[in-house]
C-alpha cells in the first residue's frame, strides 16, 4: 500500500494502548500490523525480500486531530527512512550531555 493508503488504514484500525506498532518500507510500499503486549514482535529480515526498512512503535496516537496524526505519520516514517540512509535526524555523540542545543 502506498503513504496515503497505509493513513487510512491506521485511522481506520487505530493502535490501541499498550500495543506495538510494526511499520515497514519496501521502495514506496508500506505495510503495518499491530502486536499485542506479550506476543513476539515481527523479525523484519524473515520476509523475502527483506524491508529496506522498519520500526516498531508503542507510544501514543494523536487519533484526536487529523492533522496532528498526519503529522505523527510522517515523523515516524521520516525517522524509519533515516535508518537506511534518509535525511539525518539529528544523532548526536553519545557523549554530548543532553539536551542538545544548536
Amino acid at each position: 500500500m502506498d503513504r496515503i493508503q497505509l493513513l487510512a488504514e491506521i485511522v481506520a484500525h487505530p493502535p490501541a494502548p499498550g500495543v506495538t506498532v510494526y511499520l515497514e518500507r519496501r521502495d514506496d510500499d508500506f505495510d503495518w500490523q499491530c502486536v499485542e503486549a506479550g506476543s513476539p514482535l515481527p523479525a523484519p529480515g524473515a520476509a523475502n525480500p527483506p524491508p529496506d526498512a522498519w520500526l516498531f512503535y508503542a507510544g501514543r496516537w494523536p487519533l484526536e486531530d487529523k492533522d496532528r496524526f498526519r503529522a505523527h505519520l510522517d515523523d515516524l516514517i521520516a525517522e524509519m527512512d533515516s535508518m537506511s540512509g534518509g535525511a539525518d535526524r539529528c544523532r548526536w555523540p553519545l557523549d554530548q550531555p543532553y539536551p542538545v542545543r544548536h
